[in-house]
C-alpha cells in the first residue's frame, strides 16, 4: 500500500513536470512569470530546446446531468503549450489525432476521453475562472497507467490558457532539454546564475523527490500501523507455541529421558517457529495484498482520489516474508528455551500449575521496568506535541513513534499486576449477568496472569490506537465546527463543485454576486505555496473585508493589522511566528517571480485556522503584483439583515450557472459537508486499525483454547459432579469476556490519554483544538469487548462442553 501511494503520486508529478532534463519555474517553485524567459533561455549555449507551459487546474463539464440537476464535473489538469515543443512540455504522447495548434483545441487523455465518452471532432465544455469555454477535441494522449485518480489531462494552445485563465503573456514552467554533451548540472548553474533571482532551474527529477519526502510522515504512519499489527502478531505466536509445549510435555520429557539436550530440543523448536514463519508470511502476502486492494479502494472513496493499479514491488515482497519469519523466530525464542528446560520427572506430572514459581522480587521486575518504559514514554510524547510543529524531522518523527512503542509495551508488562484486581472488579458484574459460571470465569482469569495479560495487550494496542485517533478526529471536528459557529459571519459560501480540486475565479465573480439583491459582502481568499530552502510558505491574498467576515483574534499586535495589508505589510500566524522568531515589527521574506520580497508583520493571528497557524496574509493586490496570483478558491457571503434567504440562494445560483464548476453552499451545509469530508477519510484509518484488533480476536480464542486444554481434567470433575454442557460453555465464554474487558478496558485509558496528548500537538500548530472526549467510540470499545469475548469464546467452549466425562478425568 505504502508504494503504491507514493509511485502513485510521485508518477503523477513526474507528468506534471515533463519528460525534460531540467525545468525552469518561479522562485519559490510555483505561480506565473513574464514569457519572454523562453527566448532568453533558448538563446544561451548548451541548451538543445526550451518548450513554455502553463500547468493550470481546470475542469470537464460533461452533457450528464446528476440527481441535483447541476452538470457531472471533473477536474482535470489543463497545460497551456506550444504546439511545436507539446511533448517536451508534458512528456505525453500522442496515441491519435494531433496537438492543439490554434484557437480553441483540446488534447485530452484517453482514458478521460473514454469515460466521458468523448471522441475526436466533438465539442468539449471546460471550466475557466471567466466560466465555461468550448473547445474541440482533436487529439487523443496515452498516459502510462492508465486512468489516474480520477484526474484528466488535457492540452490547450497557450494563448487560450493564458487568455481564458486571466494569465496575461506569462507561463508556469520552461521545460528546457540540454545539448548533446552538456552537463545537465553545469547547465542547471548556469541558468540559475543567468536567469536572476526570480527565476529557478530544477532538475525534473528533484520535485518528485520532494514530493516523496512529503509522502514519508504518510509512509511511516502505514509502516507504524503495521507494526503495530506484527506487535499483536508476536503475542499469537508466543502463546501458540507456549501452548504447543504445554501439549507435548510428555513427548519433550521422553526424548530429553533418551538422550536429547537441550539445545537440541530448543533447536527443534525454533526450526518449528520457523517453518510456521514461512507458511504464515507466505499466506499473509497473499491475504495483505487483497487487504490492499481494499484499502486502495477505501483510500479512493475517503481522498476521492482513484487509483487503479497497485503496486507489490520485490522489495515489499522479500521484507514482508523475512520480516514475518524474523518476527515468528523472536516471539519463539523464550518458548524454545522453556521447552529446553522441560526434565523427565517435570514431564511426569504433566501439570499447569498456573503462575509460575518465581520468587515474588522476580515477578515484580517486568512490572517495574514496564512503568520505567511507560515513565519514559508517555512524558516525550507530551514533549514533541507541546513542542514541536507539524514540520517534524525524521528523526524526531521516528522518536515520536518509538515512544508511543515504548508506551505499549511498558503497559503490556505491567497488565499482569492489573489483572487480578480487573478480574475483581469484573467478578461481581458477571456472577449477576451469568450466574456461578461468571464468577468462575473471573478466578481462572487470574490462574495464569503472565498469559491473560498477553492476550489482553494484543487487544489493548488495537482499541487504544482507535480510541487515541476518534479523540483527535472528534476533538478536531468539534473545535472547526466551533469556530465556525462563533467566527464565520457568512450565510453562505461558494466553493468548487469537485473536492479536493483547485479550480479558482476570478475577480469579476466576486463582483457580480456582490452586486446580487440581498447581499451585503463578500470575502475571498487567493492562496499560493511558496518554497524557501526546506520551508514551505502558505500565503494567502484577502481583501479588506476578511476580518469583518472571519473572526480575528490577535496574539501580538492591534486590531487594525488587517487595513495595513495594501500598504505591503502582512499578518502571520502564531506558530510561523514561534518558529521563525518573528514579532510585530519584524520583516517577513518570501521568494517570488520578481525576486525575493520582504514585509512587514503588523499583527500575529492566535487562532489561524485557514493557514493552520503558520498562514502569511498579505493584500490580494501584493499578492498579485509581486506573485502573479489572482484566482480565488473560497467565497464567502455575507447576506443583508432581513433578506429572503431562499430566494438570495436563487438568486446567486442564477449567477453561478455560468460557472458551473462551482457550488453555493448555506453555512449549515458548508458544515455538514466539512463534517463528511472528515468522518470519510477517517474510515480509511479505522480501516487499518480495525485489522489489529481482528489480529488480537485470535488470540482471545488461542487463550482459551489453551485454558480448555490445562484443564482438561477439571473439566471432567466439573461434568461428573452434574454440570450442564451449555454451564461449561459459559464458563469458556465468560472467560474470554473478562480476558477482552481487561485488554479494552485498558486500551480505553491507554487511548485516551495518548489522545490527549495527540490533540495538544495538534493544538500546538497554531489552531487551538479543545479536547473532547471521544464517548462514543470508547463505549463502543467496551462493548467490543463483550463481543469479541463471545464470539473468541464459541469454538473453544464447544470443545469443552464436548469432552467426555470418563476421558477428561482420565485425562494425564
Amino acid at each position: 500500500l505504502s508504494t503504491t501511494m507514493s509511485g502513485t503520486f510521485e508518477e503523477l508529478f513526474t507528468r506534471a513536470y515533463g519528460s525534460a532534463d531540467l525545468t525552469v519555474t518561479a522562485a519559490g517553485g510555483s505561480g506565473g512569470f513574464d514569457q519572454k524567459a523562453v527566448e532568453e533561455v533558448r538563446s544561451y549555449e548548451g541548451v538543445e530546446s526550451a518548450a513554455p507551459r502553463y500547468s493550470l487546474s481546470s475542469s470537464l463539464i460533461l452533457d450528464k446531468v446528476q440527481k441535483n440537476g447541476l452538470p457531472e464535473v471533473r477536474s482535470m489538469r489543463l497545460f497551456g503549450v506550444e504546439p511545436q515543443s507539446a511533448k517536451l512540455a508534458t512528456g505525453f504522447d500522442l496515441t491519435d489525432g494531433h496537438f492543439p495548434r490554434s484557437g480553441n483545441e483540446l488534447t485530452l487523455d484517453g482514458g478521460s476521453a473514454k469515460n466521458a465518452g468523448l471522441g475526436i471532432g466533438d465539442r468539449v465544455t471546460v471550466g475557466t475562472p471567466k466560466g465555461p469555454k468550448k473547445l474541440k477535441l482533436v487529439g487523443l494522449l496515452r498516459i502510462p497507467g492508465g486512468s489516474f485518480g480520477g484526474l484528466a489531462f488535457g492540452m490547450a494552445p497557450l494563448p487560450f490558457a493564458q487568455n481564458a485563465f486571466d494569465k496575461g503573456r506569462q507561463i508556469s514552467g520552461i521545460a528546457v532539454e540540454a545539448a548533446e554533451g552538456v552537463s545537465v548540472s553545469d547547465l542547471k548553474e548556469k541558468l540559475d546564475r543567468e536567469l536572476g533571482e526570480g527565476l529557478q532551474a530544477e532538475r525534473s527529477e528533484k520535485r518528485t523527490q520532494e514530493i516523496s519526502g512529503q509522502l514519508q510522515g504518510f509512509k511511516i504512519a502505514l509502516l507504524f500501523f503495521a507494526g503495530t499489527s506484527l506487535f499483536v502478531g508476536a503475542f499469537l505466536v508466543f502463546n501458540a507455541l507456549s501452548m504447543t509445549i504445554l501439549e507435548r510435555t510428555r513427548e519433550l520429557g521422553m526424548l530429553r529421558a533418551l538422550g536429547s539436550t537441550r539445545a537440541m530440543i530448543a533447536r527443534s523448536v525454533i526450526v518449528e517457529a520457523m517453518l510456521l514463519g514461512v507458511l504464515g508470511s507466505l499466506l499473509g502476502v497473499l491475504f495483505g495484498y487483497g487487504m490492499a486492494r481494499g484499502l486502495v479502494y477505501l483510500f479512493g472513496r475517503a481522498f476521492l482520489f482513484e487509483i487503479t493499479s497497485l503496486v507489490l514491488s520485490p522489495f515489499a515482497l522479500v521484507s514482508a516474508i523475512v520480516v514475518g519469519i524474523a518476527v515468528t523466530v523472536v516471539a519463539a525464542l523464550y518458548p524454545a528455551m522453556k521447552a529446553g528446560r522441560v526434565s523427565p520427572v517435570e514431564a511426569m506430572r504433566a501439570r499447569s500449575t498456573g503462575d509460575s514459581g518465581q520468587s515474588r522480587g522476580v515477578s515484580l521486575l517486568a512490572p517495574a521496568f514496564g512503568l520505567v518504559l511507560a515513565g519514559a514514554g508517555v512524558p516525550w510524547i507530551y514533549y514533541l506535541a507541546r513542542n514541536l510543529s507539524a514540520n517534524l524531522g525524521g528523526l524526531i518523527y521516528a522518536s515520536g513513534i518509538a515512544a508511543i512503542i515504548a508506551a505499549f509495551l511498558g503497559i503490556s508488562l505491567v497488565i499482569p499486576v492489573l489483572v487480578r484486581p480487573l478480574a475483581a472488579l469484573f467478578s461481581p458484574v458477571l456472577r449477576l449477568l451469568f450466574g456461578v459460571e461468571g464468577r468462575m470465569a473471573a478466578a481462572n482469569a487470574t490462574r495464569n496472569r503472565g498469559r491473560t495479560a498477553l492476550t489482553a495487550s494484543a487487544l489493548m494496542v488495537g482499541i487504544s490506537l482507535v480510541v487515541a485517533f476518534s479523540a483527535l478526529g472528534g476533538s478536531l471536528l468539534g473545535s472547526i465546527r466551533d469556530y465556525l459557529d462563533g467566527s464565520l459571519g457568512s450565510d453562505y459560501v461558494v466553493q468548487p463543485t469537485q473536492q479536493n480540486s483547485d479550480d479558482g475565479f476570478s475577480a469579476t465573480l466576486p463582483g457580480k454576486i456582490g452586486r446580487v439583491h440581498g447581499v451585503e459582502k463578500t470575502t475571498s481568499i487567493v492562496s499560493t505555496f511558496r518554497q524557501d530552502g526546506e520551508k514551505v510558505d502558505a500565503v494567502f491574498g484577502v481583501d479588506q473585508n476578511y476580518p469583518e467576515i472571519f473572526r480575528v483574534d490577535y496574539a501580538a499586535g492591534g486590531p487594525g493589522a488587517f487595513s495595513k495589508l495594501k500598504n505591503g505589510d502582512a499578518v502571520i500566524g502564531k506558530q510561523l511566528a514561534k518558529d521563525r522568531e518573528l514579532g510585530v515589527g519584524s520583516r517577513i521574506e518570501i521568494p517570488g517571480p520578481k525576486g525575493r520580497k520582504k514585509y512587514r508583520v503588523e499583527g500575529i493571528l492566535k487562532n489561524d485556522i485557514v493557514g493552520g497557524g503558520m498562514g502569511i496574509y498579505l493584500s490580494q493586490e501584493i499578492l498579485a503584483s509581486d506573485f502573479n496570483e489572482t484566482q480565488s478558491e473560497f467565497l464567502a457571503i455575507k447576506a443583508r439583515p432581513g433578506s429572503d434567504r431562499e430566494a438570495l440562494a436563487r438568486r446567486i445560483d442564477d449567477v453561478l450557472e455560468d460557472y458551473p464548476q462551482f457550488t453555493l453552499y448555506s453555512n449549515a451545509e458548508w458544515k455538514a459537508q466539512i463534517e463528511s469530508d472528515f468522518n470519510r477519510q477517517y474510515v480509511f484509518f479505522y480501516a487499518i486499525m480495525g485489522v489489529s484488533v481482528a489480529v488480537s480476536a485470535f488470540g482471545v480464542v488461542n487463550t482459551l483454547s489453551m485454558s480448555v486444554f490445562e484443564r482438561t481434567r477439571e473439566i471432567g470433575i466439573l461434568r461428573a459432579v452434574g454440570t450442564t454442557r451449555l454451564q461449561i460453555g459459559r464458563l469458556i465464554i465468560d472467560e474470554g469476556i473478562v480476558i477482552s474487558l481487561i485488554g479494552c478496558l485498558i486500551g480505553v485509558a491507554l487511548g485516551s490519554l495518548l489522545g490527549y496528548l495527540f490533540v495538544q500537538g495538534s493544538g500546538a500548530g497554531g489552531f487551538e483544538i479543545d479536547f473532547y472526549y471521544p464517548k462514543l467510540p470508547a463505549l463502543a470499545a467496551l462493548l467490543s469487548g463483550l463481543f469479541i469475548g463471545i464470539f473468541a469464546g464459541l469454538l473453544p467452549a464447544r470443545s469443552a462442553a464436548r469432552k467426555g466425562i470418563v476421558e477428561a478425568v482420565q485425562y494425564e
